[in-house]
């Protein structure tokens, strides 16, 4: 049986990783904040991964958060946002 995934990179930028994970029509962005500094990441920037998705939760804290606005990245942790 073949599975419906499809993994895209974006491109490293001030030590911010990012990568979206889609699986039957879901999609799992992971950003991943190398630094020791907080890092603000505008939207323009990883709209390539949300496409046009509005919204997404974090999965660890259940937190909606709005796609459509500039994201917010603490020193050297990570998030995973499900749309």
């Amino acid at each position: 049986m073949a599975e419906n995934r499809t993994v895209k990179y974006h491109i490293p930028q001030r030590g911010i990783y990012m990568y979206s994970h889609v699986h039957d029509g879901k999609t799992e962005m992971i950003v991943l904040n190398s630094t020791s500094d907080e890092q603000t990441l505008a939207a323009e920037y990883y709209t390539v991964l949300t496409k046009d998705s509005k919204e997404g939760r974090d999965v660890s804290s259940g937190k909606r958060i709005d796609l459509t606005k500039n994201l917010v990245v603490s020193p050297r942790k990570s998030l995973i946002i499900e749309f």
